[in-house]
């Protein structure tokens, strides 16, 4: 079961998203902190699939989540 889980990144919280079996479910948002990122890590699968927005902070956010799911996808919308 593939699962994927969409954070749209904004200054001090980002919203998440999660698509499983075909179904989406907001899942809230997370503050753009450290120790609030590495909970959230904490809280995904191995072989969760991140998106994050390419925006000025998504290196920083990739890093922090990169070692609790399989991977980590940075997105340009706008190409």
């Amino acid at each position: 079961m593939r699962r994927v889980v969409g954070i749209d990144i904004h200054r001090t919280f980002g919203e998440v998203v999660i698509w499983e079996e075909g179904k989406l479910t907001r899942a809230g948002r997370v503050d753009m902190t450290r120790p609030a990122l590495e909970g959230f890590g904490r809280s995904l699968l191995k072989t969760d699939e991140v998106v994050i927005e390419a925006t000025g902070n998504a290196m920083a956010v990739s890093r922090v989540l990169s070692p609790f799911v399989g991977r980590v996808i940075i997105a340009n919308p706008s190409r």
